[in-house]
């Protein structure tokens, strides 16, 4: 095989795919007091809606990993078709139906996005495949932008079924043009490893045992989970310094919008010489200004930059820890290391959310906390590669 030969629109197929997961995930975020006043429940029912999809992540993330490596095309087809079914779930009416539906997409979420590695790796040439990562890896905050944008406007257009039914069709076309383009054979056959995968506990032992798999976690924990809790909880930390919901929310959106370009560009430049090293300290180092100055409080001008800078930084931190996963894995493992990197970003975030919450009525007390943890990851960072080699002890 011509080691520059890439089969691109598999890629963006997945990007769409990918991206839809994370639509359907914050679908209710922005409407959640309409949608339980519509539907006759408590916002907290409503929050449920979100809540079930890093909690079915965690469980499922390293089995379905796991299942990714014995039939990579087949986990892939079902986390296709569970999210297109669960998204039809949802147009039923009431809040049952919708709780049903977004069980049933999550349960297909860790398909889809644990085979962001291995679709790179199957369908990418060597060089490109830390574009191939990014661009999947991008377009989860993607979806997340469009959700967050478009459900206002569709609910105050036609109600809760006409952001349920534009949802469900959008999801319709990605699975199609998914279904569509896994028909082609991978064109890096030897990324499916040699024979039959081992156990799945023997393979978590293996795979464990490697000092670099232990480091990326580490980083993924704090740098995913730290985005996660400022995402969860900075109107609530922001509001005693003086913002409205209205300035929180624009400062988000430029997050958003930065890490967006940070996760689509930085990657192909953090994997030459030791940039890759750098970028994941100065992430960790700019979040660590940011918690202080939300601490102490921050003219609206330096609020708005800072958020834009940790989110380039810290969005972009995913895919150059899962680029330099893809360049070490072994190739019969491939996805259950991206399920194990994954679960701990998601685990992250919902340990240090947990400990922001706790601590949320001592504010000062709580942003400390994020800072304390920062600082104690950032030696780790240090350690990080300073190019993808599979030989790091």
């Amino acid at each position: 095989m011509n080691q520059t030969t890439s089969r691109w629109s598999v890629i963006i197929a997945y990007a769409a795919l990918a991206a839809v997961t994370q639509i359907l995930w914050v679908t209710f975020t922005p409407v959640t007091t309409d949608a339980a006043e519509q539907w006759g429940v408590s916002v907290d029912a409503v929050g449920w809606l979100s809540l079930v999809f890093p909690l079915i992540y965690v469980l499922l993330s390293i089995p379905f990993g796991f299942a990714a490596d014995r039939s990579f095309r087949g986990a892939l087809a079902w986390g296709a078709g569970l999210t297109v079914v669960g998204a039809f779930i949802r147009v039923m009416p009431g809040y049952d139906y919708s709780l049903i539906g977004q069980i049933a997409i999550a349960v297909g979420q860790p398909l889809v996005l644990n085979a962001v590695n291995k679709i790179a790796a199957l369908y990418v040439a060597p060089p490109k495949r830390p574009i191939a990562i990014a661009t999947g890896t991008a377009s989860l905050f993607v979806g997340v932008m469009i959700s967050n944008v478009t459900v206002p406007f569709l609910m105050e257009w036609g109600g809760l079924p006409a952001v349920l039914w534009t949802q469900a069709f959008v999801s319709a076309f990605a699975c199609a043009a998914m279904l569509l383009a896994l028909r082609h054979a991978p064109l890096y056959v030897e990324a499916t490893g040699d024979g039959a995968p081992a156990p799945l506990i023997r393979t978590l032992r293996e795979i464990w045992s490697q000092r670099w798999v232990r480091l990326f976690s580490l980083l993924l924990f704090a740098g995913f989970g730290i985005f996660i809790t400022l995402a969860t909880w900075l109107e609530v930390l922001a509001d005693a310094i003086g913002y409205n919901s209205v300035q929180v929310g624009t400062g988000l959106g430029l997050m958003t919008a930065a890490g967006i370009i940070g996760a689509a560009f930085l990657p192909d430049f953090a994997m030459r010489g030791n940039r890759a090293r750098h970028l994941l300290v100065l992430s960790l180092a700019v979040s660590v200004v940011l918690l202080v100055f939300l601490a102490a409080g921050l003219p609206a001008w330096l609020f708005m930059s800072l958020l834009a800078l940790t989110g380039l930084l810290l969005l972009a931190d995913l895919p150059i820890v899962l680029s330099f996963a893809e360049a070490k894995a072994e190739p019969r493992t491939a996805g259950v290391v991206t399920g194990l990197l994954l679960l701990f970003g998601n685990l992250g975030g919902i340990v240090l959310s947990l400990l922001v919450q706790l601590l949320l009525y001592e504010r000062v007390l709580a942003i400390g906390a994020l800072v304390v943890v920062t600082i104690i990851i950032m030696p780790f960072a240090l350690r990080f590669p300073g190019v993808p080699s599979r030989r790091l002890p």
